[in-house]
């Protein structure tokens, strides 16, 4: 003997739930996502609601401060030309990060020096100054070397670094955090280094200060490392 069992009208077999309306519940979702690149722009394409929540300062605040650890976008080349190293959708287009920076006169003259928190840091050896690039935002600021006397711009080493001092703060996204530029200058007439420290929070450079002993280091464009609070 079979039994059918009639089946209500407007029923379905495959019923599907439809996502919270407690918005709170998906903000808890939404900040799970993973941190690429393509994550917060897809989602915003669902809906207004969602839109409206992934697009809340506090909300994208939020979502740096979980994923602390950022994705490695790509690297510059000495030639100062970004190389992206992450696949499609996540994969940025290198003229996206183009750093213009001899004005349409080449790359003659220019060096990358480093880059740290989010920030580019060159040199540009034909106009004597260093310039400081933010890829994200596309802000470029050009500083003049306070070169010593005696000393040669092709002989220094230099360092950008985040310079803000708010508790909590996750280096990353320091697009509007205040920075500071560190160059050390090689090859003195007395074998003794010369460094100074600009600050964007006053516009400024530093006073130099002069190694105690000579050093056997002649020459710049070695990397440097950041451990803690000390720069080496």
């Amino acid at each position: 003997m079979f039994f059918h069992r009639r089946r209500r009208r407007g029923s379905s077999p495959t019923a599907f739930t439809s996502l919270p309306d407690d918005e709170d519940m998906l903000r808890e979702i939404l900040l799970r996502l993973p941190p690429q690149p393509s994550s917060l722009p897809r989602a915003s394409a669902v809906c207004k609601c969602w839109r409206r929540l992934v697009t809340d300062p506090k909300f994208i605040a939020r979502f740096r401060t979980h994923h602390r650890k950022r994705p490695l976008l790509g690297v510059f080349q000495h030639d100062i030309v970004f190389t992206p190293i992450m696949d499609p959708p996540d994969r940025i287009p290198p003229r996206r990060f183009y750093l213009r920076i001899c004005d349409g006169r080449g790359y003659l003259g220019a060096q990358l020096l480093g880059c740290r928190h989010g920030r580019v840091l060159a040199i540009d050896q034909v106009q004597a100054e260093v310039v400081f690039f933010d890829p994200i935002t596309g802000e470029q600021r050009r500083l003049p070397v306070p070169l010593p006397p005696g000393f040669q711009i092709r002989y220094l080493n230099g360092a950008v670094l985040c310079a803000a001092g708010d508790q909590g703060h996750v280096h990353g996204s320091c697009h509007s955090s205040p920075f500071k530029v560190v160059l050390v200058f090689m090859d003195s007439p007395d074998g003794r280094p010369r460094a100074c420290a600009y600050s964007s929070e006053i516009g400024m450079w530093g006073d130099l200060i002069s190694a105690e002993a000579p050093s056997p280091v002649s020459s710049g464009g070695s990397a440097s490392i950041l451990i803690g609070n000390v720069l080496y």
